[in-house]
């Protein structure tokens, strides 16, 4: 999928998963507070896997660290895997015990926002043609759910991934 339906798909990540944490209390201040780091983080997080292709939003963002991870592992390769993600999510999560009170309320909220996004990424990755190798570096089999094709289904992708959250929100309130 293209950047713009990875962005979509990584807000609604962290749209849902902060609707979910909180849909008991989703009136609530901290429900407020606590969405927006996660739809931040899952922005990023949804984008954080293409850091692998130096052509990508975040590959020209953070450049010579792409160009590094591209020439190691190529593109959909170590950083589309169940290992890069929980090891993504372990480092992003690793701050927050240096922290306490609010900070580590909103820190926390945006790492889990992060690792959403990153799964977003993953299951959208995994819906084109090409797939993803999940279980990298031990099988470098690519999986695939669907057989979508990047620039023509991303449309579809991102409006799915917004009615789904939508309804979850919806069924939340």
């Amino acid at each position: 999928m293209n950047h713009q339906a990875h962005k979509v798909a990584g807000v609604c990540a962290g749209t849902i998963t902060a609707t979910l944490l909180y849909s008991n209390d989703i009136h609530s201040g901290n429900t407020l507070i606590a969405i927006a780091p996660m739809i931040l983080g899952g922005y990023i997080g949804g984008l954080l896997p293409d850091i692998d292709h130096p052509g990508s939003k975040m590959g020209r963002a953070l450049y010579p660290i792409a160009y590094v991870v591209n020439k190691l592992f190529g593109h959909r390769g170590a950083t589309h895997s169940l290992i890069a993600l929980i090891l993504t999510s372990i480092l992003v999560l690793l701050p927050s015990f240096l922290l306490s009170g609010m900070p580590y309320f909103l820190y926390t909220h945006f790492a889990i926002g992060i690792s959403v996004g990153f799964l977003s990424h993953l299951i959208l990755d995994m819906s084109t043609k090409s797939g993803v190798p999940l279980l990298y570096p031990f099988i470098r089999k690519s999986y695939r759910i669907a057989k979508l094709t990047t620039g023509k289904h991303d449309m579809l992708v991102a409006v799915i991934a917004v009615m789904i959250t939508a309804t979850t929100i919806y069924l939340s309130i």
